[in-house]
């Protein structure tokens, strides 16, 4: 566990030496490179709000070129649920009302939820992964309870602004990615 607080504190630290216009640059990449995925069989693609002051990855201007280029793909936003760690899934649309939370994670109030089984692919948020598909997250488990409850074949996706580290450990609880995506490449796991 040690490891994994130094390395999580490591990629926060480097996620903050980033200026708003090397998250907005690099954002853009990761945008660039998703677009070249196979889309035509995603129905449901969660998605997360990035939080601006973590320097998260920008998921807006994904999800804007999605609705403009994939109208077809409906997006889905994560509505935690702080006491328990757990998430709900709402279908995100223009109409669906949003708010800030007390962690600063701006999420459905309201709206369409849609199962776990029925989404096709997630945009997983991650400090750092490897090059085997193992993935540092935040550390309250959100996204492996998530994943746990989707079917078999749903697409994993990470995106990072750095590239993989040799080796992350993971737990027995840890759900690894398909596919992570950098500014420069998409891995493959």
């Amino acid at each position: 566990m040690e490891e994994k607080a130094a390395l999580r504190k490591l990629y926060i630290d480097k996620r903050k030496a980033l200026t708003r216009d090397d998250v907005d640059s690099l954002s853009t990449s990761i945008v660039e490179q998703f677009l070249t995925m196979p889309l035509s069989l995603v129905r449901y693609l969660h998605i997360f709000y990035p939080i601006a002051a973590r320097h998260e990855f920008n998921t807006l201007l994904l999800a804007e070129k999605l609705r403009l280029h994939h109208p077809s793909v409906k997006l889905v936003l994560p509505k935690s649920n702080l006491q328990h760690n757990t998430l709900t899934h709402i279908l995100w649309t223009d109409s669906t009302p949003l708010s800030v939370n007390s962690w600063g994670i701006t999420e459905p109030i309201a709206g369409q939820e849609i199962a776990p089984r029925d989404i096709d692919m997630v945009i997983v948020p991650l400090l750092a992964f490897d090059k085997r598909g193992n993935r540092l997250g935040y550390g309250k488990g959100f996204y492996d309870r998530f994943l746990a409850e989707c079917r078999p074949d749903v697409e994993k996706v990470g995106v990072s602004f750095f590239e993989p580290e040799a080796i992350i450990a993971s737990g027995p609880h840890d759900i690894s990615l398909n596919h992570c995506v950098t500014p420069a490449t998409i891995w493959h796991f």
